[in-house]
C-alpha cells in the first residue's frame, strides 16, 4: 500500500472503572497510509458543535501511538505486556498519564479495503488506576 485510501472509521470504546461501564461510539472520514515500516489512520473526531480533535494513530505491529491534537492533546504509546507513559492536556491542565496494554491486534486487507484496530488496555492517571479500556475500531475503504 504506497497511496492514501480513503476510509470511513467506526469507533467503539468500552470503558470499565469502579464497576460501572459506559460504551461511546464515533464515526468518521479518515485516510489510511503507509510510510517506510508503518500503517498511519487519521481522522477527526467530533466532540460537539464546536471542538474537535485530530487523530493520527501509528501502527508498527504490536507497538500503537496514538497523537490527538485539539481540543484535547494527547499523546501515549500502546505495546503489551510494556507499562508506558504519555501525555494528556486537558482545558483543566496537563495530566500524567500511563497505560499497561494487554492487547494490541491489527488487520487490514487491500483487497477487501476493510479491517480493524482492537485495543485492551489500563489507564492510570497521575500512578492511579482510572479505567479498563477496550477499544475497537472498525475500518472501510469509502466508495468512489
Amino acid at each position: 500500500m504506497d497511496i492514501t485510501i480513503p476510509i470511513e472509521v467506526d469507533l467503539h470504546t468500552k470503558i470499565t472503572e469502579s464497576g460501572t461501564t459506559e460504551d461511546t461510539s464515533l464515526s468518521s472520514s479518515g485516510t489510511l497510509y503507509r510510510k517506510n515500516d508503518a500503517v498511519y489512520l487519521r481522522y477527526v473526531e467530533v466532540i460537539n458543535e464546536t471542538d474537535k480533535v485530530n487523530t493520527t494513530i501509528k501502527i508498527q505491529s504490536d507497538d500503537i501511538t496514538i497523537i490527538r491534537q485539539g481540543a484535547v492533546s494527547m499523546r501515549q504509546r500502546f505495546t503489551p505486556g510494556i507499562e508506558m507513559e504519555g501525555t494528556y492536556e486537558s482545558p483543566y491542565g496537563p495530566i500524567q498519564i500511563a497505560t499497561r496494554t494487554e492487547k494490541v491486534d491489527f488487520n487490514w486487507n487491500d483487497a477487501e479495503q476493510k479491517g480493524y484496530l482492537l485495543l485492551d488496555y489500563q489507564v492510570l492517571f497521575q500512578g492511579e488506576e482510572a479505567g479498563y479500556h477496550q477499544m475497537l475500531i472498525k475500518l472501510r475503504g469509502e466508495e468512489r
